[in-house]
């Protein structure tokens, strides 16, 4: 039995001694070998990290440049708004002439062509009446058709301007998510590195 426990001490020892340099300390090759896998992919992580950077760079410069085309767009907006004020204060001018105009014709009675014509005194009278005549129905026209154009104008100016500043802020919107997006991927692989 003395043998049996010689030698089976001697197999535990051997076997001790085979696992103890089973979990012995990496050779200098192991260690180079991790070192330069973890160098290299620090080095990825750290070029991932340049190119977003470059990318940011460039979505930055974009936000840059919208913001001014909103400052600028927005003084464009605010001399539009100026005109279409003056354009609405026009439309009301030109709508309260013609209000006159027609209480002038309702209350005189509203001669009517022919009446004014016979009226007339003799054949020069007749010609300068009917001349006077064509001349209040151009300008009536003329009115009428200048008010229109003011109407239509002002509907121009507003659709327009509600229609840029609609743009400008949607890409707004769009370039601030995208820097979001940009700064966290950044974050996120400094972390890494």
């Amino acid at each position: 039995m003395k043998k049996f426990l010689k030698i089976f001490t001697a197999a535990t020892l051997a076997s001790a001694m085979t696992v103890t340099s089973a979990y012995a300390a990496p050779t200098s090759q192991e260690l180079e070998q991790q070192q330069q896998s973890l160098e290299s992919q620090k080095s990825a992580a750290q070029n991932q990290v340049s190119s977003l950077q470059g990318e940011l760079s460039g979505v930055l410069e974009k936000i840059d440049q919208l913001e001014a085309d909103l400052i600028a767009k927005g003084e464009e907006i605010q001399v539009a708004t100026d005109e279409l004020r003056i354009a609405e204060e026009k439309e009301e001018q030109q709508y309260e002439d013609m209000k006159l105009r027609i209480k002038y014709m309702y209350e005189e009675g509203g001669a009517s062509f022919i009446e004014t014509l016979c009226s007339a005194k003799d054949f020069s009278d007749l010609i300068n009446k009917a001349e006077y005549v064509e001349n209040l129905s151009t300008y009536d026209r003329e009115m009428l058709n200048e008010y229109v154009a003011t109407k239509e104008e002002v509907a121009s100016l507003k659709a327009r301007l509600e229609e840029d500043a609609r743009l400008l802020e949607e890409m707004q919107a769009q370039f601030e998510v995208e820097k979001e997006s940009l700064n966290g991927q950044i974050s996120t692989m400094q972390a890494e590195v």
